[in-house]
């Protein structure tokens, strides 16, 4: 997939793969400068908190309404899992929380709860395939991926606590490197970890507004994405 993969210009937008109902993964870029970060959304199509807030980013990036440091290209992805996110499920059309599925070193078939299906073998989804494709495409040094929890914090994965901190001042969540629970096949372990791209897993508060999760968080994205951009 990753030679068939068009890296959109700025301000434009790609397919780079399809879902297992063949529902188009876009991917929107924002400026054309040479340092690269990742925003994804939709991973679990049951955490809107994460999906509405960056197509709303995304909104504000195409209006003006928020501006980038000159030096950075944002890759967005506001709907990994397109199919999950269409009919409020977690997992995608064949059941597999995609979150689970990445072909990490840790990467199990056990599971106890239905919602966190890891799938029958590691990277087996389409969706899985094209994150793959993706960071190997694009060689991103920053990822932030927005899901939502009961329990709002900044799960940072790989050398990234300063920038989880960086974010912590704007929108007051907690760092924590450990969500309280295993999660192999994830993409903090598959990115972060294992291939040492600074990864942030921003929970944002399950069942939070809309607007009120978007003027929390817009600015501790913002300043991330300017922390590392600042950083040699």
């Amino acid at each position: 997939m990753s030679a068939n993969l068009t890296i959109p210009v700025h301000g434009s937008r790609s397919v780079i793969g399809h879902s297992t109902r063949n529902l188009p993964i876009e991917l929107i870029r924002f400026g054309m400068g040479p340092i690269t970060s990742l925003l994804i959304g939709g991973v679990h199509g049951d955490e809107p908190e994460g999906f509405l807030f960056a197509e709303r980013f995304v909104e504000d990036l195409q209006d003006g309404a928020l501006s980038l440091p000159e030096d950075l290209s944002v890759f967005v992805v506001p709907r990994m899992n397109p199919d999950g996110c269409a009919v409020d499920r977690r997992t995608n059309a064949r059941n597999v929380d995609l979150n689970r599925n990445l072909p990490t070193k840790d990467w199990t078939s056990d599971f106890t709860n239905p919602r966190y299906f890891p799938g029958l073998e590691a990277g087996s989804e389409v969706e899985s395939a094209a994150t793959v494709s993706l960071l190997e495409a694009l060689k991103p040094g920053m990822i932030i991926s927005l899901h939502s929890y009961e329990h709002a914090m900044i799960n940072y994965n790989g050398d990234c606590l300063d920038l989880a901190k960086c974010m912590e001042k704007s929108n007051g969540l907690p760092p924590k490197s450990d969500i309280g629970y295993p999660t192999p096949g994830s993409l903090g372990t598959f990115a972060g970890w294992e291939r040492e791209i600074p990864t942030i897993t921003l929970e944002i508060l399950r069942g939070q507004l809309p607007d009120d999760a978007y003027k929390q968080h817009a600015r501790a994205v913002l300043d991330g994405l300017a922390f590392y951009v600042s950083q040699p």
